[in-house]
């Protein structure tokens, strides 16, 4: 599975939400500048973040995004997945149905296995935890 860049600036759009989790709201202009991704890319990743519930927004001056919920109550599977879809390697790991081939395919039982292992994996972490991780980083870059 490779994620597409819908995923990867989606995950850096939360993430630097949840670096400023609890300082205010963040204007879209300054998350584009500070993560190096255009603004109007960032635009069309807001809508299926707040309909998921992760991410609320203000209009007006004092406006702005934050985040829905707190660092640690949001796993990185809940953003992939608002983004991306089912965290599957193959369609029929979903829908066996797309595939007549499904109820006697070994080799989509291996994509299931994999499929759940991602998923799982990208469960077992939170905002909170990529937060941790990003400072410890910056840390040892200075």
């Amino acid at each position: 599975m490779k994620l597409s860049t819908r995923g990867r600036y989606g995950m850096r759009l939360m993430l630097e939400l949840a670096l400023h989790h609890g300082e205010g709201r963040l204007f879209l202009k300054d998350i584009a500048a500070r993560q190096e991704i255009s603004e109007k890319y960032l635009w069309h990743l807001i809508m299926p973040l707040k309909t998921a519930g992760l991410i609320s927004s203000t209009r007006g001056a004092k406006g702005g995004y934050v985040l829905a919920r707190s660092p640690e109550d949001i796993t990185l599977k809940d953003i992939l997945y608002h983004l991306e879809g089912p965290i599957t390697l193959v369609e029929c790991v979903e829908t066996p149905s797309v595939c007549s081939r499904s109820p006697r395919c070994a080799a989509r039982d291996v994509w299931e296995a994999v499929s759940e292992k991602m998923a799982d994996c990208l469960s077992s972490f939170t905002l909170k935890e990529l937060v941790a991780l990003h400072r410890n980083k910056q840390k040892k870059s200075l």
